[in-house]
């Protein structure tokens, strides 16, 4: 996983831009009037969220308490679809390369279908369409995060706007292989054995265990394992073994510094080549 960069404009105008973007209906026809009516609030709520954000501070804020026809018409404003969302998206998702993401950080598996609200927008309806509070993601990352953000005042998962991911490895392999019955299994886990500051470590530990990543890894882990072996069958075919690992190693390393230090698709790839049992595998399957 990487970070995102955060919307760069002025919070409220984009809160603006999306109510000017809605239309009254024939059943509704006050509906942007009444939004209109909440602005004074609204307008001071979304600076306690930019002032908090620049901290880092999230977990201080305090909700207004928005109920009943308020509340749902806060709701409203916020459509996957529409069009300043999916404008928002396709800003955060760019990279400094000009490349686009289009993978939901939150798990690095997934594509990006839906905006999770870091800050839930059942609790703070206000914040429904703050541009730095809806953040690329994908549905399953989302349903697991449902409306949980904070227990007992903590903050529960990574927020990849602001929080800064370390560069030392905390996620790890093991790999098993039966060479009679050519099974390659993997188990994910996570281990703060490089010493990463432990409250950054505890939030990256709720954040994989509460999206369930260590297993999604395992189940999702053959868009690794077969692209791989075709590889070294390919590459072995005019190269000696050691060079084949060599080149899969330096692949792996450079795409863990465009997409993260501890991104698992990379760390499975340097762990299967330097497993022998592994290699054997590869090697029975390419002489029969």
């Amino acid at each position: 996983m990487r970070n995102l960069r955060p919307y760069q404009g002025q919070s409220f105008d984009f809160h603006n831009a999306i109510l000017e973007s809605k239309r009254n209906t024939d059943q509704d026809p006050t509906y942007k009037d009444r939004v209109r009516e909440l602005a004074e609030v609204i307008e001071q709520k979304f600076e306690e969220y930019d002032e908090n954000f620049e901290e880092n501070t999230l977990d201080n804020l305090e909700c207004h308490g928005y109920q009943n026809i308020e509340k749902s018409d806060l709701l409203k404003l916020y459509r996957f679809k529409s069009r300043l969302i999916q404008e928002l998206k396709l800003e955060v998702t760019t990279s400094e390369f000009n490349r686009r993401l289009n993978t939901c950080q939150n798990c690095t598996i997934s594509e990006i279908n839906s905006m999770d609200h870091f800050v839930s927008k059942e609790e703070f309806p206000e914040y429904t369409v703050h541009p730095k509070n809806i953040f690329p993601s994908c549905t399953t990352c989302n349903s697991y995060k449902n409306k949980i953000w904070r227990i007992d005042g903590r903050i529960q998962f990574l927020n990849l706007y602001l929080d800064e991911l370390p560069e030392q490895q905390y996620l790890f392999v093991n790999i098993g292989v039966e060479l009679e019955e050519n099974v390659i299994t993997t188990e994910f886990y996570i281990d703060n054995r490089n010493n990463i500051d432990e409250a950054k470590y505890n939030l990256i530990r709720n954040h994989y265990e509460r999206l369930h990543l260590c297993e999604r890894f395992e189940r999702n882990n053959d868009v690794v394992i077969s692209p791989l072996e075709n590889i070294i069958r390919t590459f072995s075919q005019t190269l000696e073994i050691e060079e084949v690992k060599e080149l899969i190693e330096e692949t792996s390393l450079r795409n863990k510094i465009y997409y993260g230090q501890n991104y698992w698709k990379s760390i499975l790839e340097i762990a299967l080549v330097n497993n022998e049992d592994f290699l054997s595998l590869v090697s029975q399957e390419q002489s029969v």
